[in-house]
Formats: C-alpha cells, structure tokens, sequence
C-alpha cells in the first residue's frame, strides 16, 4: 500500500490506493512530524502510484492521514532502524552501563534546539543524566520548550571556550551554525551575519561545577572549537566516549586531534565530519 524508507531522506511511495480508501479519502495526507517537538514540518498530498521525498531523516517521524483528515498510520524514527553508527555507539555504550548498574552522566555542548543529535534518543528514553550546554538564546529557548520537563537534565546558557575568555559570537540564518570561529559561520552561512561580544566558561571550571570530573560521555558540537576544547580539559576528565565534529578542523587541527586520542588509548571512527573516540 504504502512504502517508506530512510535512506538518503525520507521516501514516501504508494502502490494502488483505490480498492482500500473510498474516493472522497483521496489523496493521502503525508506529514513529516518532528519526533521530540511534534512539530509538523512539511506536508504533501500522495495518490495512487506516486511518491514524494524529504530531504531529512533524522529523528523525524512520518504520518498519514486520509484527505477527511482522519489518522491512518505513524511511522517512527528508530535508532536501531535508522540511526547513524554514531547514534547506535552511543546508545549502546550507555546501555551497557545502564545492564551494570550504572546510570550514566553526560555532557553535551551545542545542544542547538534539542531536535537532533546522537544525544537526543538518551534524553528522551530518560537513559542518561546529562547537563546541556547551548550559546544560542534563540536555540537555548527552544531547548528548554523541548526538555524542560525532563528528569534528570540540566540546561545551561552560557558560551564554552577552552580558557574562558572574553569572545565574539557568530550567528545567523537558522542558527544551527553559531560559533565563535568567524571562518565557519561564513563558510556555511549565506544569510545575514551578526556577532555579540560575550563572556564564556572555560571547559575544566564547567566540569569542576557540576562535578562532572566523572562523566562517561561527552557530546561535543561546537562548530570548528571541538579540537581545542579537547585539547584543553584535564586529561582526567576525558571521559571513555566522546564525539565530536571534525568537518569544521582545519587540517593540522584535525591531525593533531586524532594522535592525541589515539595516543590515550582511544579507538576512533570518522565519517561524514563527525568523529567518535572510544575506550573499551
């Protein structure tokens, strides 16, 4: 009746849709429903034999409905189905901890608005305690809409650097792009640039206050900083499993990134500008 995939976006195709729907249901309603917000996001109309595509498949859910408007069917993002091995390390690694006893703690930096990422599916599954970390006011606000009734989460506004010090923050278009490194914002940005002079937290004094000396886990996504904060926390404080993007490196930056984990034992994986670094 009605296939949907996730590969490469999302794809929508009907085979013949008359003998199951009455005529006055047709065309099919076909919904793209953000999976933590619920926001409907895109919409299109789908008859017999044809289909329709969405760029986006991440964490995002499918509904169908007929043209009167009543629900037919939800099909939903799963991490095991559809997450990248990125996704699927970091929930099998904290579940591995959950089968031992341990609940695990984590930190993320540059939440954006808590739609995405490898984090989310353990926010919303109430499988980590983590502390989300976001410089954005705009996406900051949509984050604490998004997670303000979840046990167990912490939410900060607030900028990390790797010493602390004063910096100019870059934002613009959606916002998904805001950093304090002017070379990435105009690499990927095509709207309308602005930038606010900010104080920051260095990455060890955040630790030290939320006594995350112990973390297993740290999401990183801090668009061309995530070498640098790396490079400046305590050695002690990296915990077994890390990501972090690496797209935004320059060359020299991502090199001595990777022979720096690898010199601490950590196995890495890099694909599609997003490295993982793990310890058995």
């Amino acid at each position: 009746m009605i296939d949907i995939s996730y590969e490469n976006g999302i794809r929508i195709e009907t085979k013949n849709l008359k003998g199951l729907f009455r005529e006055e249901q047709l065309p099919l309603t076909v919904e793209i429903k953000k999976t933590i917000s619920k926001d409907i996001v895109w919409t299109t109309k789908l008859d017999s034999f044809m289909w329709a595509t969405y760029p986006e498949n991440e964490i995002n859910d499918v509904i169908i409905k007929d043209n009167l408007g009543n629900f037919i069917y939800q099909y939903y993002w799963d991490i095991m189905k559809h997450g990248s091995i990125f996704y699927k390390s970091l929930w099998l690694y904290c579940k591995s901890l959950i089968n031992q006893g341990i609940k695990p703690r984590g930190l993320v930096i540059g939440t954006h608005d808590g739609e995405f990422g490898e984090w989310v599916p353990l926010v919303r599954d109430y499988m980590s305690d983590v502390v989300l970390v976001e410089g954005s006011e705009s996406q900051y606000n949509r984050l604490i809409k998004n997670y303000g009734d979840r046990n167990g989460v912490e939410m900060i506004f607030d900028l990390i650097t790797p010493d602390g010090s004063d910096v100019e923050f870059f934002e613009g278009g959606k916002g998904y792009t805001n950093t304090i490194v002017e070379r990435v914002i105009r690499y990927w940005e095509r709207e309308e640039v602005n930038s606010t002079y900010r104080t920051s937290k260095s990455i060890n004094n955040l630790i030290i206050e939320k006594s995350l000396q112990d973390m297993d886990w740290l999401h990183l996504d801090v668009e061309g900083l995530d070498a640098k904060i790396l490079f400046a926390m305590e050695p002690e404080f990296l915990p077994k499993f890390i990501i972090f993007e690496d797209f935004n490196l320059d060359n020299s930056e991502k090199e001595g990134i990777t022979n720096y984990l690898m010199e601490k034992n950590y196995q890495l994986t890099s694909q599609h500008g997003i490295c993982m670094a793990a310890k058995s």
